[in-house]
């Protein structure tokens, strides 16, 4: 390259990092432009939401006014109480919220960030304000529509009282039916419903009457709380009869798991008793006989002729003997076994523990003049090992000692094969 253009290739190399310095910033500043657009469209939405709101709330308020001076007449100032109270709340509500948009539309600059709150604030006051008055307002339509359908729905409960009245009989009959089999403890929980549904009934027929009434006399206040308690106590007595049949057949059922439990029972007694006959020790013997006797007397107890039981109290004590049965039978089936498998080997420890004996015994023999005192102890001293063993009548004690002699027998053929060396 000519030396006079020396300076091309910088100016170049400049030329491309402005370029590229201009187009992050036009790019940065771009991005910041539509983020800004965004959060001015968001802002925008919200102040539209909170207006809507606002206005929405107003009129439901104004409404409400109205709806609460209707139902105070319809339904008398003790029924709209709890409507007055919603009413007044949401008046409140909307007061503060009229309070935050005075602050938004005067003439004292507000910052973006107090804006939005200020916003949000709004919304939520009017959407509380309108959710509480329209629910008060739906139960006033509810209890509108009561009104409106008042002699069919109490004609309808007075065929649904005679029905269930009809049950009475039969729970006092299931009652008397139940006490010649059941005790008076597992008939507690259902004894006393036939009663309690008999007040219950009572309570719905006054209550059914005076709603009754007030509709004769075609007077102006209402009955829907009349039918509301009629209602009520008509469930409680249906409630109280359904139990009585409820409980015949848990009683039943319950009763019915307790003769297999019993039959259960005798099988089991009687595998205890055969292995208390044939038990080789008497301590084990007396512990068995002793937990038979127990379990044998509930068993009895449960099975006597005439008896009223309680199913599920009868269980549990039938379980706890026959639990305290299966623990010492266990422990004695454990003895036996323990026994049977020591008596199975200890014919072969004796046939071991005698040839071992005879070997030694005849290495000495052949050695007597290099075998030392040591092997000689050792070699006595199985040999009457082995004696108990054989008049023990006891085989785990006769197993143990019969073992005992063949090591005594193995440690004094080592020692005599040691001193011949």
């Amino acid at each position: 390259m000519n030396g006079d253009l020396w300076w091309v290739p910088s100016v170049i190399v400049i030329g491309l990092v402005v370029a590229g310095v201009w187009a992050l910033v036009t790019a940065s500043r771009r991005r910041t432009r539509a983020r800004l657009g965004q959060v001015r469209a968001a802002a925008t939405e919200l102040e539209r939401t909170a207006a809507s709101s606002l206005v929405r709330a107003d009129d439901l308020v104004q409404d409400a006014t109205d709806e609460l001076s209707f139902a105070i007449a319809q339904f008398g100032e003790s029924s709209t109480r709890e409507f007055a109270a919603a009413l007044g709340t949401s008046r409140r509500q909307l007061s503060d919220a009229f309070a935050l948009q005075q602050k938004l539309d005067d003439a004292v600059p507000d910052s973006a960030a107090e804006r939005t709150r200020w916003n949000q604030q709004i919304v939520q006051l009017a959407d509380e304000a309108t959710n509480r008055l329209t629910s008060q307002a739906r139960d006033f339509t509810a209890k509108r529509g009561v009104e409106r359908n008042a002699p069919q729905q109490l004609d309808e409960l007075r065929r649904r009282l005679d029905r269930v009245s009809d049950r009475v009989a039969g729970g006092t009959s299931t009652l008397t039916r139940l006490g010649l089999s059941y005790s008076a403890a597992a008939l507690a929980p259902i004894s006393g419903n036939v009663d309690r549904a008999r007040t219950a009934l009572d309570a719905a027929r006054v209550s059914a009457d005076a709603a009754a009434a007030r509709l004769e006399a075609a007077s102006s206040e209402p009955v829907g709380e009349q039918l509301q308690a009629a209602e009520h106590a008509l469930f409680q007595a249906t409630q109280l009869l359904d139990a009585i049949e409820t409980g015949e057949d848990q009683l039943h059922r319950g009763f019915a798991n307790l003769q297999k439990a019993l039959e259960s029972a005798g099988s089991e007694l009687a595998e205890a008793r055969a292995l208390r006959d044939g038990h080789e020790e008497s301590d084990a013997s007396a512990s068995l006989n002793q937990v038979i006797t127990a379990a044998a007397s509930v068993q009895a107890s449960l099975r006597e002729a005439g008896r009223r039981s309680d199913p599920a109290a009868d269980l549990v004590a039938l379980e706890t003997a026959m639990n305290g049965l299966d623990g010492i039978r266990s422990e004695a089936r454990n003895r036996q076994l323990r026994l049977d498998n020591a008596r199975t080997a200890l014919a072969g420890a004796l046939l071991t523990a005698r040839s071992q004996i005879t070997v030694t015994h005849d290495f000495v023999a052949a050695n007597r003049g290099r075998v030392q005192a040591g092997a000689r102890t050792r070699l006595a001293e199985a040999e009457r090992q082995l004696a108990i063993a054989v008049a023990e009548t006891d085989p785990v004690t006769a197993l143990d000692t019969a073992r005992r002699a063949m090591t005594l027998a193995t440690d004094a053929d080592a020692l005599a094969r040691y001193d011949t060396h």
